[in-house]
């Protein structure tokens, strides 16, 4: 419930501008292999380690693919790209509460009529062991409980892909010429 997807047009520039402004609903991190660029039908490779940014930066060839890094909560690109791409990835967002407008999210509650996003069993179970810990009660069972129940509704959140330990690889789109499948009659 906490994934959106941002668009973005590009600038003819390396720095692309602060992720909160790219992502404007409560950016907290991008989720991996996510950002595309639309208008050529490639992925952006990255996120770049600090090593790798900078080996890149000090070559001379630089290839025709461009690759990002977020550095200072900046998206960086090298190479700089066109003016007016349009790019778009997936999100984690902070805002966690949906205003009673339906249509505002937001990190903190601050009416009664705010709606939490989360599923009500993981809330009250958060809100269970939190309680406990302040007065002082034994809370460690129902802390493993929450944190196992977490992690069973982030593994099933959104269905997950087959896992292939074989050489298959990316299912998705590639590069080059896309003939679509079907019978073709050939003069």
């Amino acid at each position: 419930v906490l994934t959106r997807e941002a668009t973005h047009t590009t600038l003819a520039q390396e720095d692309q501008g602060a992720m909160t402004s790219i992502a404007t609903n409560g950016f907290r991190s991008v989720k991996n292999d996510t950002i595309w660029d639309r208008s050529s039908i490639l992925p952006v490779l990255g996120p770049m380690s600090s090593k790798n940014w900078q080996a890149m930066k000090a070559l001379v060839t630089q290839g025709p693919r461009y690759r990002f890094r977020i550095r200072n909560g900046k998206l960086l690109v090298n190479p700089a790209p066109a003016a007016g791409l349009t790019w778009a990835f997936e999100y984690m967002s902070k805002n966690w509460i949906l205003a009673a407008d339906g249509t505002t999210y937001k990190q903190y509650s601050t009416l009664d009529t705010d709606t939490i996003l989360l599923p009500e069993e993981l809330v009250l179970m958060g809100l269970r062991w939190r309680w406990k810990k302040e007065k002082g009660q034994e809370y460690a069972e129902d802390f493993r409980t929450y944190e196992m129940q977490v992690k069973d509704m982030l593994g099933t959140d959104g269905g997950k892909p087959v896992f292939y330990m074989d050489e298959q690889a990316w299912q998705g789109p590639k590069p080059g010429i896309w003939v679509p499948d079907g019978s073709w009659s050939v003069p």
